[in-house]
């Protein structure tokens, strides 16, 4: 979990939405500093560096990450 100033209160959660092989996949990310946070109900966090890109990007990438994993575990 992020942390974050107490004065500064808890990120502001953004939706991000993706679709891999017909299926929807929607997610929320906040954004702390040079990293986003991702965070689903049925697959899990993760955490990602943003870089160069624009942080709605990031966490489309580490939700398709989470996709992947997913995927792998349970053989689909």
């Amino acid at each position: 979990m992020p942390r974050y100033k107490s004065s500064e209160g808890r990120p502001v959660g953004r939706s991000v939405r993706i679709e891999v092989d017909g299926q929807h996949y929607e997610a929320t990310y906040t954004i702390d500093g040079p990293a986003v946070t991702v965070e689903t109900l049925l697959l899990g966090s993760t955490r990602v560096l943003i870089g160069d890109r624009p942080p709605e990007i990031a966490a489309r990438v580490a939700l398709l990450e989470l996709v992947h994993a997913s995927m792998r575990r349970t053989g689909s």
